[in-house]
């Protein structure tokens, strides 16, 4: 597991190719979570051979975006309440330790990266949303968070932080199907982006964890079933803030310790 997530080179170009654009489409929903995928069919429509399908499936399991099913078969990772609150709260567990990190570390090189992320999705944000762009959107995003923990002095982390971004990018872009991104969520990345200008770890801390449980509790509202009272994030912020789910919590463990 942990070899497939260190990838710092990348595929090469052709499986790099195949990569990106079947990740675009698990991400647009024109892939289905849960969906076959097949060899064959995957050769003829992307006209490549079979190797660097293999190698770019193999790069997409790492990522979390596809499992394989049995010796050969692969599929589309599914999607779940859970699945959505695991991520979460590794997220919440990795990110506040690189933005703490980052804050005790970071140079004037990290500040003006930081000034330079934030003010690019400033500028988005204050365009008039239109659906065709949430890719965009979500690419000035996730620089913006990897910028916010870039001086953290830990690739592991870093990286880490990346695969669970791309995982929590999936499912932010159901709610963006249908709705616009949430109107509080400009506020809260210039808070966010003025505690860490300001060197002030804990508020800076505290308000992008609100930050990442808001924005996972608006989704986790979309796949509630009509039984439920509340939001599952919320409950489990309150208890405490630990990961309740144990499968991936090892990561967490593994990636702080770069940070020693």
């Amino acid at each position: 597991m942990i070899k497939g997530l260190m990838l710092d080179e990348g595929p090469p170009s052709l499986t790099r190719s195949f990569v990106d654009e079947l990740r675009e489409e698990i991400l647009s929903g024109r892939q289905a979570p849960d969906a076959r995928l097949h060899l064959q069919d995957l050769k003829h429509r992307y006209r490549i051979s079979l190797s660097p399908i293999r190698e770019g499936l193999a790069y997409l399991i790492a990522e979390g975006f596809v499992m394989p099913v049995g010796q050969r078969g692969y599929r589309v990772a599914p999607i779940s309440r859970d699945g959505l609150a695991e991520i979460v709260d590794l997220r919440i567990n990795l990110e506040l330790a690189g933005l703490r990190a980052s804050i005790a570390r970071g140079d004037e090189m990290w500040e003006l990266l930081l000034l330079t992320s934030y003010q690019r999705l400033r500028n988005f944000e204050q365009r008039r949303w239109n659906e065709s762009d949430a890719g965009e959107f979500e690419n000035r995003n996730r620089m913006f968070h990897r910028a916010l923990i870039g001086a953290c002095g830990s690739p592991l982390l870093i990286r880490f932080v990346e695969i669970l971004s791309g995982m929590s990018d999936r499912y932010r872009r159901l709610f963006l199907k249908n709705h616009e991104p949430d109107r509080d969520v400009p506020k809260e990345h210039a808070d966010i982006y003025g505690a860490a200008l300001d060197r002030d770890a804990d508020r800076a801390c505290e308000a992008l964890r609100r930050h990442i449980t808001h924005v996972a509790d608006n989704v986790l509202d979309l796949l509630k079933p009509a039984s439920d009272a509340k939001p599952r994030l919320r409950a489990r912020r309150n208890a405490g803030g630990a990961p309740a789910d144990g499968r991936l919590a090892a990561l967490a463990g593994i990636a702080a310790l770069g940070l020693k």
